[in-house]
Parts: structure tokens; sequence; C-alpha cells
């Protein structure tokens, strides 16, 4: 099993040890990228911390590739920030055509037939983790070929992922199924064979781009299967709170350790049912939320709802879209790019154009 830190130094040595020059020429092969999704996910450090440790070892230009990837989850950050829960409907337009909503039975058993992909399957449910291309390969595969609309198949993916973030998760689903951008995605074999080490011939993929965009359903996809995607909340710390102290509190997208370390608070990691309800993760996922949250110095770990606590009048929080009904003093996210406007942006293009244009 892939064994992902929790601890924040460990965190910080894993990025002082990324070769960005590295990353820009590995990325896209299965074996590549730098694995520290899940951290970002969770804030166990910032995404402008994490830039500003590669640019102490990597001239700009070196590191240009790698901010550019980084910024893409500032984006979608910003698109959830902005948009709220329409991020998850088809936001530009509705998919088309989709003969079913339900996951195809071959995807979630991983007999899909084409090695790369039924690994990738199997590996997510040993380790939490799949690489980003052997999402988009399997996300092509189900909404494009299968033709199943991406939602279901989002919310499973986002189960079992350490590194579930509903905005990226659910924008990166809309992309390749053509609901959140022009053109919609294909996994080819002639493309897995190049970035992934387990190559093939004759599969259902294996044809040009042009059959695959006008194909039937493969009959391999055409069973589907009812998903079962629910939460098992963890043990609740019985919550002490010293009236005479403020009180800081943390979600499942925000456990950094550093956070106003300096502050002598109660501090509580809230985990609120209603909020896992509508988005679920698997035990192996609630497991790493702990144990993250164990590593907060004095922190409590809570599974109760923000309206059910008596915190007292000062509360501290990490703003964030999955707590919009928190009260308190809200600090801002960190941001690479602060002075880039606070709006939807058409695309990631024009995003980025800002950030070159801002700094």
């Amino acid at each position: 099993m892939e064994s992902f830190a929790v601890s924040r130094q460990d965190v910080l040595d894993q990025v002082s040890g990324i070769d960005a020059g590295k990353y820009a020429r590995t990325r896209n092969f299965t074996d590549g990228g730098t694995q520290i999704s899940p951290y970002l996910t969770r804030g166990l450090v910032t995404l402008p911390e994490v830039r500003d440790i590669i640019l102490e070892r990597h001239t700009p230009s070196q590191a240009y590739k790698f901010v550019f990837e980084l910024a893409w989850r500032e984006y979608w950050q910003r698109e959830w920030t902005f948009l709220g829960d329409r991020i998850f409907g088809d936001v530009k337009r509705p998919q088309h055509p989709v003969s079913s909503r339900r996951m195809p039975r071959a995807v979630l058993d991983a007999e899909i037939g084409v090695d790369a992909l039924d690994a990738a399957v199997r590996g997510l449910y040993d380790t939490g983790y799949m690489h980003n291309h052997e999402r988009m390969w399997l996300a092509g595969l189900t909404c494009n070929l299968g033709r199943t609309h991406w939602w279901e198949p989002a919310q499973w993916l986002y189960y079992h992922l350490l590194d579930g973030d509903p905005a990226s998760n659910s924008l990166s689903w809309q992309w390749v199924a053509g609901t959140n951008s022009h053109k919609k995605y294909v996994p080819a074999q002639q493309n897995i064979n190049k970035y992934s080490p387990l190559r093939q011939h004759g599969t259902i993929v294996d044809h040009g781009y042009g059959v695959l965009a006008d194909m039937a359903v493969p009959d391999v996809l055409t069973e589907r299967a009812d998903l079962d995607l629910s939460w098992s909340p963890p043990p609740s710390d019985a919550v002490a709170v010293d009236p005479a102290k403020p009180t800081l509190l943390y979600h499942s997208f925000w456990l950094n350790a550093a956070w106003r370390s300096d502050v002598d608070a109660n501090r509580v990691v809230l985990l609120e049912p209603s909020w896992f309800a509508r988005f679920p993760v698997s035990p192996m996922v609630t497991d790493y939320l702990v144990r993250c949250a164990r590593e907060i110095p004095g922190a409590q770990v809570v599974v109760a709802e923000f309206d059910d606590l008596s915190l007292g009048d000062d509360v501290t929080f990490m703003a964030h879209p999955s707590v919009p009904h928190w009260r308190g003093h809200a600090d801002e996210m960190p941001r690479m790019f602060p002075r880039v406007p606070e709006k939807s942006y058409a695309s990631f293009t024009s995003f980025w154009k800002q950030c070159e244009r801002t700094g």
C-alpha cells in the first residue's frame, strides 16, 4: 500500500526534494509526477508555500511547468468559490450523448480489459491514489465511450481519493465529458502505450481518435452497477472547550498544523456528517483525515454539526466553499496569485494569462 505522509515536516521534506525539471519531462507518464496532491487538498501545505520552496531551488523557467500545474488547482478552487453548487451540474452545456447515469460494472470491478486502466482502478482501491493521466483515460472511457453521465463516476472516484477535491474532481470530469470544455477527451491505446509501462494491442480503445469518437458503446461497458457510497464516521472526541481561550476550527480541507501555531487556543477538527452525506469518502480516506488531524497539537477530532456545538464567541476558521455556514472570523485561503481578481473565468487559459500578467 502506498504510504502518504501526515506530518507537515515530512511533507515539506518531500516537496523540497522535487526536481521541477524532471517533473516537466515525466509528469504525463504513470510513474511520473510528485504525488503531493493529498497534502494540498488537505491543507497540510499551501500552494504558495509549495511554489516558493520550488523557486528556492529552481529558476522561474525551470519551475514554469510545475507552477503552471499548481495554478490549475487554484483555478478550480476559485471557480467553486464563485459558482458554488453549480459546479456539481453540467456547467456550460449538457453532456451528450448519455446512455446511462449508472457506472459501468467493468470499471468498478477493474475488468475493462485494458491492462493499464484495470491496474489504475486496483491501485486506487489499494492506495487511495490515481495518476492524473489515468484519471483522464478512465473518465474518457466511462463518459465518452461508455456514454455515462459524469456525475456518478465522479462521486465514485472522489470517494476513494485521498486527494479528493470536489472542485478539481467535478470540473475535471466535466472537462473530459465536454460539459466544461469545447472538446471531449477520448483515450486511445496508442496514448496509453506511450505513457504506461503496460502495453497492449487489440483492446476496445485500440483505434484511431476518429473511430473512438463515433463508436458504439463497447459491449464490456454496457452492464451497469449501483454504487454504494456511504461514510462511516470515526470515533468522536468529547468536545472540551475552555471559554477563556479562542477556538480554532479546522475542516477536512484545512488540517495545517502550522496555522496560528503561536496562539493559545482550543483546536477542534470538525467532521460534519451532513457534509460527508453529500460527499462520502471511503474508510481509507477517513483514516487518513484523522491521522492528519492528530498531527495538529492538542486538536480534538469531533464528529458533529457546527450548529450543534457551543464554541464560544471567538471562533476562527479557514474560509472554504465546504463551510459557508460556519460563523466567526474566516481567514482567507492563501493564494498563489492574490492580485488576480476573484471571479469565474471562461477557461483556465484566460485565468493563467491573468496570473502571468499580475505575477
